[in-house]
């Protein structure tokens, strides 16, 4: 869900990320101050949300920066930026949310959506417990994303235990090798909520597939290149399978995610438990396949992607120093400006005194590495 919206302390109006002067009478002056002011940690600035946020009773700070010549407004809390997400999840989303749930409790297995981890590190839209202690996190992720944001997510998933069945219904995003995507085919919200609908996963699960290297064997080694080692090569090929039935199967236990080498390369992927156990077995003598790690490329913005988005801070707040405030650097014409003022504008420092806070200080300083700055706010 795209953040428009910001507010800013002083002004009586809602300021518009998407236009050049923030929708206000001088905002052009404004927005420029607002994307240089490093004084004092973001919480104290006056800038918060005025969206979901707002809406809601929530009073949360934000950060504004620029991104690949867009405006993005920054929340510093990951549960505030899940206000956006979770205000403007799809009827889709919330349709394969119940489905999950649906699917695990037909199989005997427990199931709640958004429940977060023990240490709250993750939330799954879907957990499911299921036999012998399997942790099942269901995603379903309809909407562009950030593939740094699906690893770190995945990641911490991990970390608490959790194994997490990535489901979307995007031919461009099932691409990405992050995570191995269970991809659907894009359906009508009646049939995803229509009980037992034929909606297979045709994509993210494989077979895998062993063949002895020897005289037998097409082909020389794919390791050697040459001749044949007497060993067990893998080969997968793509499977399919029921959406209600997979999830039933996973909690299970029977669906694992494995990590095969076929040849040279790596790849992960959803796969039955008896194969990976075979595939182990027969590569037990060798060292663990990796998946490789890809270099993410900032992709562009578009009109649809959010704009509202974590950052975390460089340091805690506790930690963060007051920084001087640094004026724009001057026109070569010193003549007076005739246009439009905005209240709330940021003062100007000056040589002598201290311009540490929201406001500068204004107190007798003395010029510091950082710049002008008093007793109380000297580095």
């Amino acid at each position: 869900m795209p953040n428009r919206y910001v507010r800013l302390a002083g002004l009586g109006q809602r300021l518009d990320l998407t236009k050049p002067d923030l929708g206000v009478a001088g905002g052009a002056v404004l927005l420029e101050q607002l994307l240089t002011d490093r004084r004092l940690p973001v919480p104290v600035r006056g800038l918060t949300c005025a969206e979901v946020c707002e809406e809601r009773g929530f009073v949360e700070p934000m950060s504004v920066y620029r991104r690949l010549g867009k405006v993005v407004a920054a929340h510093m809390r990951s549960d505030a930026e899940d206000r956006h997400y979770g205000g403007g999840e799809s009827d889709e989303h919330k349709a394969y949310k119940d489905r999950a749930v649906r699917a695990a409790e037909d199989g005997g297995h427990t199931a709640v959506q958004e429940r977060p981890s023990k240490d709250r590190a993750v939330r799954s839209d879907v957990l499911i417990r299921g036999a012998d202690g399997v942790l099942l996190g269901f995603e379903s992720q309809l909407s562009p994303r950030n593939p740094r944001e699906i690893h770190a997510r995945d990641v911490a998933a991990r970390r608490a235990g959790v194994l997490d069945a990535w489901q979307t219904d995007s031919q461009d995003m099932s691409r990405d090798t992050t995570v191995p995507w269970l991809r659907t085919d894009r359906v009508p919200l009646e049939l995803i909520m229509k009980r037992d609908s034929p909606i297979p996963f045709r994509g993210g699960i494989r077979r895998i597939e062993l063949a002895r290297c020897d005289e037998r064997f097409p082909g020389p080694c794919p390791k050697r290149r040459t001749g044949k080692c007497g060993g067990w090569h893998p080969t997968t090929r793509p499977a399919e399978r029921p959406f209600d039935e997979f999830i039933r199967d996973a909690a299970s236990g029977l669906y694992v995610r494995a990590i095969v080498k076929v040849k040279r390369t790596a790849f992960e992927f959803w796969t039955p438990a008896a194969d990976q156990t075979a595939y182990l077995d027969a590569t037990s003598g060798e060292p663990p396949a990796v998946m490789p790690r890809q270099r993410q490329v900032k992709r562009p913005m578009e009109d649809g992607d959010p704009t509202c988005r974590v950052q975390p801070p460089a340091m805690a707040d506790h930690e963060a120093a007051p920084l001087p405030y640094i004026p724009a650097p001057r026109s070569p014409q010193s003549a007076p400006s005739t246009g439009p003022t905005v209240t709330g504008v940021l003062p100007v420092a000056h040589r002598g005194k201290c311009g540490a806070g929201v406001r500068p200080c204004g107190a007798p300083a003395r010029f510091y590495a950082a710049g002008w700055l008093c007793v109380d706010h000297r580095p």
